[in-house]
């Protein structure tokens, strides 16, 4: 049982982990001299070349990923400038626009000697950390090093002309260009719009402008290119506040891409937005960073959220297991009783902080992260529809989890040892059904959580998990509480028997995400999978536990049916370790007669048919989550809705998250809600921004949003 326990939390955890693979990048450190006297500067270089597809990022990452970094590891007398970053690429994908870096890039910085440096080899050495992507993204990191000899005179290197040809592109200043920069009006809220003026200077005409990284400010990557006279150009940026105040100066570059086979060409300036007058001092709270009310509102909602999350339908089976346990403890010693609450709590906290460290790690590595997303993992489905079938099988007594036998006082060692790994066990697996729901004030919650620091993340799950546990924790430090429940009697068994059935119901809920995912076939060989688990089961708990003849020819045969379900029809017919990749729905899915048509989603469906002056109905959903499941079933997809749909000319659109989608994660982020379900209505004035609707829905909230969209 307890191998199980932890097989459970680490399979959380593995989750949502970034993939690990081969780099994709080379690091190497390059000298512009061989020898160099002391007192000289010698540049160095850090070059990397990417396989093809493959990127890193530049020192502004921009919405996604993050910058490579170089620590030096330098010998006594050796001092690194800066590094010199030549201008990037722009990729716009998945909603998300990123500054990178591609094929080859050389970060340079000068090293400087001192003037008593003692002839002979110095080792220069330095560890470059990166973050590699293609379609998934990879850490990667190099130690590299070479070798400079201090002498009479100063000897270019063999790579001099290559470190001078990459160092020609680094931005620098250029007074032609005459910028300047302006508050599109008097500054005020969390964003602000930044016009950027300038004189065309050479043929160089910027396409955007890309600032810093700056902890007290966040210019967005989104760039409008604003009508000019001739010979200037005109950009609007949109400004957003981190800390107090805007800095009395932004530095950046003005960039233009790349033509044909010219590289971008980049300008370094410094953009000072106070001088024309207007203050730069924004008033309203910071958004990226939690003021201590709003993180203790939030925090509060993440408890009562957990609370809720007891009554949602994901939780119940384990519910069920709970009640009948507080009436067998019923009779037992108090602090037996709280020691087994305080497990239980033990188990659904430790399983959300596995979580949030899932999550902060997908952060780190660039990755999209949401509520409930290990679920999109076939793998962690495919465990939790085994756990949850044995659980099932356990509650129709076909086999026990705890052993009998032996002597008196062994046998009361092993049933302690077995009641507080149950109860551990019980929390890991409420924490595990609990996620693919999401409840009343936990998507606000978790929403706020997930564009927040680690602290904040780990904090907000934290409080979420004490929710979830604190009926459990209470009842059993308050054991007069219990008489309130049934006396223990013979019926406890015929309940136990009755929860095995809606353990079975989430089983095959379970089931039916699980099969699509080995292709035709899925649904028979799982199934058979399934069937052999089961007997395997039964052969030990008819046999083995309860058998009084032969119990080691029986262990035998469950252990061999176990082998031959893992070997043949886990390995070899449904070939379990390469699932079958789904991508974005391709057509239109109507999932009854006269029931809505949803169309696939895209942000180009999206605006399309607002060009065309169309409502647009939007339902984020995924298989796994029960919660948008009852809201298309008695909120959507109901006879008024589907009136209205067809009376205002509106379009449906279903976007479906059972698996990754990096697209549908950015748009999660950008409105605030940290995993499905999430229901847009787009007005049919692109002018007019979307209206969110709540997580929980009914008929009239739906109706109501349609109203509103066809003014």
């Amino acid at each position: 049982m307890q191998r199980l326990i932890w097989f459970l939390v680490v399979l959380l955890g593995s989750a949502a982990a970034p993939l690990q693979a081969a780099a994709h990048t080379t690091a190497q450190l390059l000298l512009a001299a061989e020898t160099a006297r002391p007192g000289d500067t010698v540049l160095a270089g850090i070059r990397l070349r990417m396989a093809p597809g493959w990127h890193t990022y530049w020192r502004n990452p921009g919405e996604s990923g993050f910058a490579t970094t170089v620590v030096w590891s330098l010998p006594t007398g050796v001092t690194a400038g800066e590094i010199q970053w030549p201008p990037p690429a722009k990729l716009a994908a998945d909603d998300l626009t990123t500054y990178i870096c591609t094929n080859e890039i050389v970060l340079m910085a000068p090293l400087k000697l001192a003037a008593n440096a003692a002839p002979g080899p110095l080792q220069l050495k330095a560890k470059v950390s990166w973050l590699e992507c293609q379609e998934a993204c990879v850490p990667g990191d190099a130690e590299v090093q070479a070798t400079l000899v201090v002498g009479s005179e100063t000897k270019p290197s063999a790579d001099a002309p290559l470190l001078a040809s990459w160092q020609k592109r680094v931005p620098a200043a250029n007074p032609a260009l005459a910028v300047r920069a302006t508050w599109a009006q008097p500054p005020a809220g969390e964003t602000n719009e930044l016009v950027i003026t300038g004189t065309s200077a050479g043929g160089f005409v910027p396409a955007d402008f890309i600032a810093f990284p700056d902890d007290k400010v966040d210019v967005l990557p989104a760039v409008k290119v604003l009508p000019a006279d001739a010979g200037q150009f005109r950009l609007g940026k949109t400004v957003k506040r981190l800390g107090d105040n805007v800095p009395a100066r932004l530095a950046g570059i003005l960039w233009q891409p790349a033509q044909g086979d010219q590289p971008a060409v980049a300008y370094e300036v410094e953009l000072d937005p106070g001088d024309n007058g207007t203050a730069a001092k924004l008033t309203s709270a910071p958004a990226s960073s939690a003021a201590p009310a709003s993180l203790f509102a939030m925090l509060g909602l993440a408890f009562i959220g957990g609370l809720i999350l007891n009554v949602m339908p994901c939780v119940l089976p384990v519910i069920a297991l709970k009640i009948l346990g507080f009436v067998q403890q019923s009779k037992e010693a108090p602090a037996r009783v709280r020691r087994l609450g305080v497990m239980y709590a033990s188990g659904v906290l430790v399983s959300f902080l596995v979580l949030a460290g899932a999550v902060i790690s997908v952060q780190q590595a660039g990755g999209g992260a949401s509520w409930g997303m290990q679920m999109q993992n076939p793998f962690f489905r495919l465990a939790l529809l085994g756990i949850v079938t044995l659980v099932a099988l356990n509650l129709f007594g076909v086999f026990e989890v705890t052993l009998a036998g032996g002597a008196m006082g062994a046998a009361a060692g092993l049933a302690a040892k077995e009641g507080v790994a149950g109860a551990f066990f019980n929390g890991v697996l409420a924490t595990a059904l609990a996620t693919p729901c999401t409840a009343p004030f936990l998507t606000v919650a978790l929403g706020f959580a997930f564009t927040q620091s680690p602290v904040v993340i780990v904090l907000m799950f934290a409080a979420t998990a004490l929710g979830l546990a604190l009926p459990y924790v209470l009842l059993s430090w308050h054991p007069a509480w219990l008489q309130f429940l049934p006396k223990p009697g013979a019926w406890m068994q015929q309940f136990k028997v009755a929860m095995g059935f809606p353990m079975l119901a989430t089983a095959v809920w379970l089931f039916d995400l699980c099969a699509p995912t080995y292709g035709d076939g899925g649904v028979l060989w799982l199934g058979l999978l399934l069937a052999v688990l089961a007997l395997a089961a039964w052969v030990w708990g008819e046999f083995v536990q309860r058998g009084t003849k032969r119990r080691g020819l029986a262990g035998g045969m469950a252990v061999a049916l176990t082998v031959f379900g893992y070997a043949y029809i886990l390995e070899g017919q449904l070939n379990w370790r390469h699932p079958a990749s789904s991508g974005p729905a391709s057509g239109a899915v109507q999932e009854s007669a006269g029931g809505i048509v949803w169309q696939p989603w895209s942000t180009e469906a999206v605006n399309q048919l607002r060009a065309e002056g169309r409502p647009v109905l939007v339902d984020f959903t995924a298989r796994w989550c029960l919660t948008c499941k009852v809201n298309e079933k008695f909120a959507l997809d109901v006879p008024s809705v589907r009136a209205k749909l067809k009376d205002t000319g509106a379009v449906a659109l279903r976007a479906d998250y059972t698996n990754p989608d990096p697209r549908i994660t950015a748009e999660l982020k950008r409105h605030d809600r940290a995993g499905v379900p999430l229901v847009l209505v787009f007005p049919k004035e692109a002018s007019r921004p979307a209206i969110v609707l709540p997580a929980t829905l009914t008929p009239g909230i739906v109706l109501d949003a349609l109203a509103e969209a066809t003014k």
